[in-house]
């Protein structure tokens, strides 16, 4: 079953979140079991509220890669540019349409 994890953070610069998502995307995406492809969204009411978006073929696959070395680099750079603790919400696909 395919999985899909957000990520929900208060950044005070796009810029930066933005920045550290495409070198993510450049020098790690690929590497990513199971990746299939993810985005950033923008809460329109809540300035400076984003969600991260990562699909992965499998709840393992994304587990898989939370453990890697580089995944945790890349948590910890993320800690550094948002405000406050992420919050995660995990989620099953049940259909896509």
């Amino acid at each position: 079953m395919k999985f899909t994890q957000h990520v929900i953070v208060n950044v005070p610069d796009e810029e930066a979140m933005t920045a550290l998502m495409k070198e993510w995307e450049d020098e790690e995406a690929s590497d990513a079991p199971g990746f299939l492809g993810g985005r950033i969204l923008k809460f329109r009411e809540k300035p400076g509220r984003y969600v991260i978006q990562a699909d992965f073929d499998s709840w393992e696959a994304a587990e898989q890669n939370n453990e890697r070395p580089e995944t945790q680099r890349w948590a910890a750079r993320l800690a550094e540019i948002i405000e406050g603790e992420p919050k995660y919400e995990n989620l099953d696909v049940l259909q896509e349409f």
